[in-house]
């Protein structure tokens, strides 16, 4: 199945999920304002705006709690150091993330 049937048959089976491209760095790095890319993998995922990149919910819990808006410097909203906390604490503030369930779709370098 090509890049372009997966992610017609994951719109056709979620039409109410958010279509996100992710388009490769490399792409992007000049001044020209529109780049040429290719269709690549597509997947149903849950990211998260954090305050310094877009986490998706399989990424490592650290770097996700240690970016969340309103966590400063390990130290959740109400101050607490995240770093104390107990196993459950650290996923219940991490289900807690308002994640957001979409299609992502990876815009990769052209041959």
């Amino acid at each position: 199945m090509s890049n372009i049937e997966k992610l017609l048959e994951l719109v056709k089976e979620n039409p109410d999920l958010p279509i996100v491209p992710m388009v490769d760095g490399e792409i992007a790095a000049d001044n020209y304002g529109y780049w040429m890319g290719k269709w690549g993998d597509c997947k149903i995922e849950e990211y998260y705006f954090g305050e310094e990149k877009v986490h998706f919910k399989d990424d490592d819990m650290e770097n996700v709690l240690c970016d969340m808006v309103g966590c400063h410097y390990g130290c959740d909203k109400n101050g607490n150091d995240i770093y104390d906390m107990s196993d459950d604490e650290w996923e219940k503030l991490y289900q807690g993330i308002p994640w957001i369930k979409c299609i992502i779709v990876y815009i990769d370098m052209p041959d």
